[in-house]
């Protein structure tokens, strides 16, 4: 999903989103449904995923999306999923992002509750929900689409997911893992090992974050890395670019520099000049970090 909207998401108190609880028996497979307020400019927008996957639906049933993997250009339709590693992945539609819905799933419960492999984000990383959503979609997407009110459109999905929950176990303790590693903000997984509560073994860790979240714990930690340097140079002006790198893991900027080309395509320089062009085309510069304060301007190299 936008990569921005993980600040309203870490943010409670943020009037941009609310949040809706899931019911008792999706308490294991949901995190939670997210209805976002903000008046996003539409237009080209980075697409992450933090670990958690997401199915997102438009507003209207008839809208689609228009997605770039890497430069190939790829349609969704009105109910997609986001997950894995995203690389170099933007939304170029212009989608009115008011009132935009989002489910946020458990990693560990998410593939049993599809029938997919846990490697399956490794073949795609944002596609329409239809293709694992299995039978009755059609039916949801209906009905999803003929109710109105918020309120009964998660009534409508709470009903679609109850269906599909069957017998599955998996190690409790994953979910106090990735709370702790939540709660952390910058870990290795050489510090997850020594500091956690209680003692992991390196190969227990490493076959039950690939069999229940289909991500290797050092990519986890990797994505949740970039995630907060991404947010801190979105939101902190004053800071400069190796303040903001040392504080979130890295060894210096230039580390930084390459996970952010490797994320979005470009180095953050060349980022946020494009969307501060774009965002003057819908009048939205408020949301945008100055491209000019001193976090850009470093004499060393080009950023």
């Amino acid at each position: 999903m936008p990569i921005n909207f993980f600040k309203h998401i870490a943010n409670p108190d943020d009037d941009s989103v609310i949040k809706f609880t899931p019911s008792d028996d999706l308490k294991e497979f949901v995190e939670g449904y997210y209805v976002f307020n903000a008046n996003y400019c539409d237009g080209r927008q980075l697409f992450f995923n933090d670990g958690y996957p997401v199915v997102a639906f438009m507003q209207t049933k008839n809208e689609k999306a228009k997605i770039s993997i890497d430069g190939q250009i790829k349609w969704v339709g009105n109910t997609w999923v986001c997950g894995g590693i995203l690389k170099n992945i933007y939304c170029e539609s212009s989608i009115p992002f008011e009132n935009f819905l989002i489910i946020r799933f458990y990693p560990m419960t998410f593939f049993k509750l599809f029938g997919i492999g846990d490697d399956y984000f490794e073949k795609a990383q944002v596609f329409d929900f239809s293709e694992i959503a299995g039978y009755g979609f059609e039916m949801f997407n209906e009905a999803y689409y003929s109710s109105f009110s918020i309120e009964k459109r998660i009534q409508v999905i709470t009903s679609f997911l109850s269906e599909k929950i069957d017998c599955y176990s998996y190690p409790k303790v994953l979910i106090d893992i990735l709370d702790y590693i939540n709660r952390q903000g910058v870990l290795t997984v050489k510090d997850l090992l020594e500091t956690y509560t209680v003692r992991l073994n390196y190969k227990w860790l490493e076959r039950n974050f690939k069999k229940h979240l289909g991500i290797s714990p050092k990519n986890y930690l990797l994505i949740r890395r970039f995630l907060n340097a991404y947010l801190d140079l979105h939101s902190f002006r004053s800071k400069d670019l190796l303040q903001i790198a040392i504080n979130n893991g890295y060894y210096d900027d230039n580390h930084f520099i390459k996970d952010f080309r490797r994320f979005s395509g470009v180095p953050p320089k060349t980022y946020f000049q494009n969307i501060a062009a774009s965002s003057r085309c819908c009048n939205c510069e408020d949301i945008l970090p100055t491209v000019n304060g001193p976090v850009y301007t470093n004499s060393r190299r080009d950023y």
